[in-house]
């Protein structure tokens, strides 16, 4: 029966009729079946077809971060557990950490703007005063000025952090004062001590973060060269040595003749292209007066990266190293286990 609900072009769409009677002027049969049947029936074989994978197409889209999601869920779901002396290690890095940095009651509240719009980093005594902080900033620090409007809702501890970042400075607690420089020269010998404990601190803190982060990844953790891409982006080759050599030479000799290395090196570099380089490549051994400084040792390295180099006699010798020969002007290498974290306990003099 035909449906007189549509018009008769859609009647029953999918039945056949006859467009070419035999008998001219009679009126189209229902139920013949030209070629022209079969030329539909063609064309919605073809749409079903298409529909079915431009279906499976987009399912593919969908599927493929849900397994993505689902392996990490599970991966999260059966992670080890955090060994107790990763733990431990943290808190002592935490604990070592503290004399150099705000109280940890700054840490909890809040600022809820900060308006840095033409300001200079003596506005910071603003959230500073009232809690009885001193505030004592250095002469090149106070003409440095913001690249950004504002902060909204951190916490004290880290306004301050992100303020000093801002003007890439450098900051200390000690004695109820925060001080602010844009170079640690520009502490007294003293502070400058302090300063270089911090950083050492904060370095090993942050690789201790990132270790138990790791840990706590399991199997989904992703492999290094994957986290440095995203980090630092598409990189350039990193700075090779043809060449280098030493036989029985403290550790600290050895970083101070890569130092100079890697600066000539880049010098060659820099005339040969004009990619821009980096000027001023820096190596600095924190806390220097650490006896695995002295340690003599022997290495020989045929077109290695420098990268590669630091990182072969850094895990030879329990130090971690801090930076990227392709994108930072500084490195910094510190001892895993420096002798200023044995046998204290919840501070350091």
């Amino acid at each position: 029966m035909l449906d007189n609900r549509l018009p008769a072009p859609s009647r029953n769409d999918f039945r056949g009729y006859n467009l070419n009677p035999a008998v001219e002027g009679a009126p189209p049969v229902a139920g013949a079946r030209p070629w022209t049947f079969y030329l539909q029936r063609h064309c919605m074989v073809n749409i079903a077809l298409n529909q079915i994978v431009t279906t499976f197409s987009t399912m593919r889209l969908l599927i493929v971060p849900l397994l993505i999601a689902s392996l990490l869920i599970g991966s999260f779901s059966c992670s080890p557990a955090i060994p107790t002396h990763e733990i431990k290690r943290l808190n002592k890095l935490e604990s070592a950490l503290a004399p150099y940095i705000l109280p940890p009651k700054f840490d909890e509240e809040r600022v809820k703007h900060f308006n840095l719009r033409n300001e200079r980093i003596s506005k910071l005594a603003e959230i500073l005063e009232p809690h009885d902080i001193k505030l004592q900033v250095s002469e090149q620090a106070l003409q440095q000025s913001f690249p950004i409007n504002g902060l909204s809702n951190f916490t004290i501890q880290r306004t301050v952090d992100l303020c000093v970042r801002n003007i890439d400075g450098c900051w200390l607690y000690h004695d109820k004062t925060v001080f602010v420089a844009m170079d640690p020269s520009e502490f007294d010998q003293a502070l400058q001590k302090k300063y270089e404990h911090k950083l050492a601190l904060s370095l090993l803190k942050n690789q201790q973060r990132r270790q138990i982060g790791q840990i706590e990844m399991g199997v989904a953790r992703l492999p290094m060269k994957v986290l440095i891409y995203i980090r630092f982006g598409g990189l350039p080759e990193n700075l090779k040595l043809d060449n280098i050599s030493w036989q029985d030479t403290p550790l600290k000799e050895i970083f101070s003749d890569l130092e100079s290395a890697a600066r000539k090196e880049l010098d060659k570099n820099a005339k040969n292209t004009e990619i821009e380089s980096i000027d001023n490549f820096e190596m600095t051994l924190l806390l220097e007066d650490d006896e695995v400084y002295e340690r003599k040792k022997s290495y020989h390295f045929k077109n290695s990266s420098i990268d590669s180099i630091i990182s072969t006699i850094c895990r030879e010798n329990q130090l971690h190293s801090s930076g990227h020969s392709a994108t930072d002007e500084q490195f910094y290498i510190v001892p895993m286990h420096p002798s200023i974290l044995i046998g204290l306990g919840s501070h350091i003099n």
